[in-house]
This record gives structure tokens, C-alpha cells and sequence, in this order.
């Protein structure tokens, strides 16, 4: 990873470290730095390593970590290095080849590349076409999608593997959710859980709050924009039913959306939200924002889509769809069904075997 600040791909990264371990592997866990205080947990057998203890500040830093990760390929000669996030994506493609230890690189892509810094997608580009490069992979169709100004040697490595659940949290959820069968709305409780971060449109849920007057909302995560969301939250009048949970354990995450009445993910984008995966295997109406990556998100693969696209600025309708779901028990029933038959998909063995045969 290019960090190990808790998020989405870290989580990911964490989960594949302990599959890959448990199937006899020699695994680190690793990332090119520390940067915030929240770590993404992993296995206490796996816990992070970093090339540099810090994050680079500059250029002659960013080069120094480039020496350091080719010597650590040199060390430790590892037959295969997965990566993801674009730096550790960019930085690792290099290192593997001016190492000459024979590594080979797995890159992953867990956004749309447009999201990323333009600068290092192009850098990207030219990385992912070196000889040291095995596979691409990303976690939908729609950010392969995104690859298609790459180079043709970088296109021709395109694989697609859907995120899913290791055992323990599917476990977990199961019996949460076995507890709370059959799903009804219970207490008006809307959930969303995520880093406050731009990327999550958390402003939009916020002005969807202050339509929705007899509904409650919890949002799980920290983040950079966490000041002003609680800021907005007063200046809507909403603050007293906004309540920012922040990080929590991610079994205690998971009871708190278990107890919610919806899911709700507005981002402006995404990659394969485990948020979303997590709620759809607890079966909670799922809301998204309409965006290309989100319907994909939403969409079975039999075609049908199982879960609510609403636009990512408009408040009025996002509280609307809300209030449809949580008055009428008929259609709330219908999508909290759709939602449990797109978690039961997801299937975390079937992810680490696509992982596992880009070893050989």
C-alpha cells in the first residue's frame, strides 16, 4: 500500500495478506509509510512494515524512498508484490525493475484513474508497462473501464476482481443479521459509514437530513472534513440528529449498521465499496448516488439492479427516497430482499482464488 491509514483498500490489502498466509504463503503486509494515526487493523502475525518511516516531503525524499524499496527487492527477493493505491502502484512497478530480483508486480486500481493526481496517472501508465508488471487489476468493470487511454501492454494486463468479505466478518454479519430477520424499519435510522472525506459527498446526506425531520442519521469514520460537516450540521439545525460516530473497530462498525434501517453511500465515486458489500450482506435498503461505478455497485449479475441510484446534488430527492423507503413496509421489504440477494454474490473465497492465480 502506499499507506496504512484506515480505508477501503487497506482493509482489502489486510484481508488478502491473512488469506494468502493462511494458504501456506510467506506474506508482508507492508506500505511505502505510516501517514495518519488510524491504522487499518490487521492480523496480529501480519502487522505493518514500512520502507520509510515517514512520508516523503519532497523530491530528494520521494527518490529516497524509491532506493530504499529497490533494496528492500533486493533483500528479500519476493517472487510477487501486490499493490495498490497509486503511488505504491507507480513506485513498486519501478523498483521490482531496476532491483533485478526477478519480482513480479501485481498493480490494483480501487478508484477510476480520473480521481487520481494527473500527473502520476500518466507516470502510471508508463509503470504498468514495464516488463516487471504481471497483472492490472481493479475492483469493477467500470474502473477498468477508466484504463482504456493506457498503454496497450498496460490494457492488455487488465483483470477484474470484485472486493468481498473474509470468513470472520461474514460470520459476524450473518449472525447479525440472522438476529434482526425479518428486516423491517425499526427506528427511522439512516447509516452511513466511510471517511469524512470530499469524496464521500457527506453534504448532501446532511441537507437530505434537514427534509427528513423524524429520521436519524449516523455516519461511521473520521476524517479531513470532519470540522466543517459537524459545522454544516449546526448551521442546518440538524445536529441533534446527526450523530458522527467516528472510526470505530470494525465489529462494532458492523453492529452499528446492522442496527440502522438503510444504507446510504451518496460518493461522488467509488471503486467496490466493502461499505456497501457489508450492508447489502446485512440486507439494509441500499441508497447510491447515481454515478457509473455506483450502479454497477448496485446491479446483480443476472442484470437486475438491487438498490436505489439517486443524484449526487439533490438533497430533496435523496430525503424522498428515504421517506418512500421507510413509510411504505411493502417496497422497504422488496428492497431490503434485492439488497440481501447482491450480498449473497460477494464471495471472498472466489476473490482470493482470482488473487491467488496471478501467483503462478
Amino acid at each position: 500500500m502506499s499507506h496504512s491509514s484506515a480505508g477501503g483498500a487497506q482493509e482489502i490489502w489486510a484481508n488478502l495478506a491473512e488469506g494468502f498466509s493462511e494458504r501456506g504463503y510467506e506474506v508482508v503486509l507492508a506500505a511505502l509509510y505510516p501517514y495518519r494515526a488510524t491504522v487499518r487493523e490487521s492480523a496480529a502475525h501480519l502487522p505493518w512494515s514500512y520502507i520509510v518511516p515517514k512520508r516523503p516531503s519532497g523530491p530528494l525524499a520521494a527518490i529516497g524512498l524509491l532506493r530504499a524499496l529497490v533494496a528492500r527487492f533486493r533483500r528479500d527477493r519476493p517472487e510477487i508484490v501486490f499493490t495498490a493505491m497509486p503511488a505504491a502502484n507507480v513506485l513498486a512497478s519501478i523498483a521490482a525493475r531496476l532491483a533485478g530480483s526477478g519480482t513480479r508486480v501485481v498493480t490494483s486500481h480501487h478508484s477510476p484513474v480520473e480521481t487520481h493526481n494527473p500527473a502520476l496517472n500518466v507516470i502510471d501508465g508508463v509503470a504498468g508497462s514495464l516488463k516487471s508488471v504481471k497483472a492490472v487489476v481493479s475492483v469493477s468493470n467500470t474502473v477498468a473501464a477508466s484504463l482504456d487511454s493506457k498503454p496497450a501492454p498496460y490494457r492488455q494486463r487488465r483483470r477484474t476482481i470484485h472486493n468481498a468479505l473474509p470468513p470472520r466478518i461474514e460470520t459476524l454479519i450473518e449472525s447479525l443479521a440472522q438476529a434482526r430477520r425479518p428486516r423491517v424499519a425499526r427506528t427511522r435510522t439512516v447509516v452511513a459509514t466511510g471517511r469524512l472525506a470530499p469524496q464521500k459527498n457527506y453534504p448532501l446526506l446532511l441537507r437530505a437530513a434537514a427534509h427528513l425531520p423524524d429520521a436519524t442519521f449516523k455516519i461511521v469514520g473520521n476524517g479531513p472534513e470532519e470540522a466543517a460537516l459537524k459545522a454544516l450540521a449546526i448551521e442546518l439545525g440538524v445536529q441533534g440528529r446527526v450523530e458522527f460516530l467516528g472510526h470505530r473497530p470494525r465489529e462494532e462498525a458492523m453492529a452499528i449498521l446492522a442496527d440502522g434501517d438503510v444504507f446510504v453511500q451518496a460518493s461522488l465515486f467509488e471503486g467496490h465499496s466493502l461499505a456497501l458489500v457489508e450492508a447489502a450482506k446485512l440486507g439494509l435498503p441500499l441508497v447510491v448516488s447515481d454515478v457509473p461505478v455506483q450502479i454497477e455497485g448496485i446491479t446483480a449479475r443476472d442484470g437486475q439492479r438491487c438498490g436505489l441510484a439517486v443524484s449526487t446534488q439533490d438533497p430533496e430527492g435523496l430525503a424522498a427516497t428515504l421517506r418512500r423507503l421507510l413509510d411504505d413496509p411493502a417496497e422497504y421489504a422488496q428492497m431490503a430482499a434485492l439488497s440481501a440477494k447482491l450480498g449473497s454474490e460477494a464471495s471472498y473465497a472466489a476473490m482470493l482464488d482470482a488473487y491467488e492465480a496471478l501467483v503462478a
